[in-house]
């Protein structure tokens, strides 16, 4: 997260500077962690044994924190470093970039339910903490990707492709 677009933020925008974004990102922690839920001592982890039954218990809440929130992290960054490859390699267009961030919409949606459901489902509060501040991190990630790719697509696009739309580039 923030690999490419906060140094394009801080290089070509005049949006805010990098110690303003460290006390807003300060503030968001401390913000999430007065927030987060109290510890559920009751609580037991159950395996599950079916994918469509660990999702569905994730999204309820009654899964471990670690097993709501790894997996998907990990892979929905490895996706965005992927696709930020791929543009820096100028073998994706602004509209693929774009059609593959609507395609991580709904899982990430699902995915900030089900960590804010099952932050109460860890061993001490920071880490339920931690893994909501991880989720509006992303969110404030996604923003930022919107806001660089509508008003500032020369910065990290190639603009000189032919299959690119007339308006991406203006």
């Amino acid at each position: 997260m923030f690999i490419n677009t906060l140094p394009i933020i801080f290089t070509y925008t005049h949006l805010f500077t990098p110690l303003e974004a460290l006390i807003f990102l300060g503030a968001v922690f401390c913000l999430s962690y007065f927030y987060a839920p109290e510890i559920n001592h009751s609580w037991k982890d159950i395996p599950v044994k079916n994918w469509y039954l660990l999702l569905h218990s994730a999204w309820l809440g009654h899964v471990a924190l670690w097993r709501a929130f790894w997996p998907f992290f990990l892979l929905v960054n490895i996706i965005l470093y992927y696709i930020d490859h791929r543009i820096s390699n100028v073998t994706y267009t602004i509209a693929s970039w774009k059609t593959v961030h609507g395609m991580l919409l709904l899982p990430i949606l699902w995915w900030v339910t089900s960590v804010w459901r099952c932050s109460a489902n860890t061993a001490h509060k920071l880490w339920g903490a931690s893994a909501r501040a991880l989720t509006l991190y992303l969110l404030l990630e996604l923003i930022l990707r919107f806001f660089i790719s509508t008003q500032y697509p020369n910065t990290f696009f190639d603009c000189r492709l032919l299959v690119m739309e007339y308006g991406d580039c203006l």
